[in-house]
């Protein structure tokens, strides 16, 4: 049997918290596709070295066409695509060109680098509450619940133009998506419930457009109400999970080892380069949509066929040696800021700038108004897992100051 033919299955654990499995570590090595076998039988392809994964991402000959779960409860993507229905033709990160194109091209405006700027003082203002709330909630508290999480959902919901009380109808769904307790019914359950909150939200902006950006597009009667509605889903679902996973854990980082954290407070001119670095060193999308090859493609000597998938292991291109100097080190001066963490090519995170306006917003926040911060736990305890559909994150982080 031949390295390509070996069958695997992913595994679902990190090796010391944030590096790569020994399993994926391989895989990067080999700089060659692995065979796969998905939770619902289906086989296909794995590659995980940096310069194969960039170049699946970014190649037309593979497309998003119908994503698969990578691990974890068999079912979940599937349940989430039926309680969608019709909205799935407005959901950018599964579509493909000519209907992504479109898509992403009446939202583009908004968050393009410019436009995501003039939100700083808004963005300042959230993290200011938040971290008023996190001081009055008393020591030890938990970052996760009282300061990430509340940012993103609070920026995404002023963005699309709701009212922030409403959090709860898109964090409740995907944490029983990303959760391993929860099963295909409660996903799809819950999904179909959401969508229906979105079909009222984007009804009411029919009604009563405002300055935001459901009522730009409704206003610009270029998208049918179907794809307004999975769209806003889309922006909903994408706009906080990951973010939240971003600053949980990227303050985590910084305070396992006190130096960073010293560093990036005396050192603030390096915080756009840290940002990056903690992107990579994290990778909270651990595996992007898998891609689906419409012709037969060879790589490195192994032939993928046409109708095959390809899942891509984000976390182990990010910690390719062959492209990575050291890459199991934090540097936060790394020069190297090409790392795939929000993905590459057309598919590349339409939220990118504004999640990184999040996270430095965040850390400086958090720096001036409390130095002193630090873990109220080991960093070992702190609950931290892979979840079924490819994304990493912390499901509490206790700090005291």
């Amino acid at each position: 049997m031949t390295y390509a033919e070996a069958e695997s299955t992913l595994p679902d654990v990190r090796e010391d918290r944030f590096l790569p499995s020994a399993f994926l570590r391989d895989v990067a090595a080999s700089a060659r596709p692995r065979r796969l076998t998905f939770p619902d039988g289906h086989r296909g392809w794995l590659v995980g070295d940096y310069a194969t994964t960039r170049m699946v991402l970014a190649d037309r000959r593979f497309i998003i066409g119908v994503s698969r779960q990578p691990r974890g409860t068999p079912g979940k993507l599937d349940a989430f695509h039926e309680a969608l229905g019709s909205l799935g033709a407005g959901a950018i990160t599964s579509n493909d060109p000519p209907d992504h194109t479109r898509l992403r091209r009446a939202v583009g405006d908004r968050f393009a680098p410019v436009s995501i700027q003039k939100r700083t003082d808004s963005i300042e203002g959230v993290v200011r509450d938040q971290l008023a709330t996190l001081e009055s909630a008393g020591r030890p508290a938990d970052l996760l619940t009282v300061f990430a999480r509340p940012i993103p959902s609070r920026v995404i919901c002023d963005m699309l133009g709701v009212p922030q009380n409403d959090q709860d109808q898109f964090i409740r769904p995907t944490d029983l998506m990303l959760g391993r307790s929860s099963t295909p019914e409660e996903v799809k359950r819950a999904f179909a419930e959401f969508s229906e909150y979105v079909r009222g939200v984007v009804a009411a902006k029919r009604a009563h457009p405002g300055d935001d950006l459901l009522s730009d597009l409704v206003r610009g009667g270029d998208l049918s109400t179907d794809e307004i509605c999975g769209l806003a889903l889309d922006l909903f679902v994408t706009g906080h999970e990951t973010t939240a996973g971003l600053i949980t854990l990227g303050t985590m980082v910084l305070l396992e080892d006190r130096s960073r954290w010293d560093r990036l407070r005396q050192e603030p001119a390096l915080m756009d380069t840290a940002i990056e670095e903690l992107l990579r060193y994290i990778t909270v999308v651990e595996i992007g949509f898998s891609r689906t090859a419409v012709e037969d493609v060879e790589i490195a000597g192994v032939t993928i066929a046409a109708g095959e998938t390809v899942a891509v292991a984000l976390h182990a291109a990010n910690h390719d040696p062959a492209h990575f100097d050291a890459p199991e080190t934090v540097r936060l001066d790394r020069p190297d800021g090409s790392h795939l963490a929000l993905g590459h090519g057309i598919h590349r995170c339409l939220g990118q700038h504004l999640a990184k306006l999040e996270l430095r917003i965040a850390l400086a926040g958090l720096m001036e108004q409390l130095p002193t911060l630090r873990l109220a736990v080991p960093s070992s305890e702190v609950p931290l897992e892979s979840t079924d559909v490819g994304v990493y994150r912390a499901n509490a982080l206790p700090v005291t100051w």
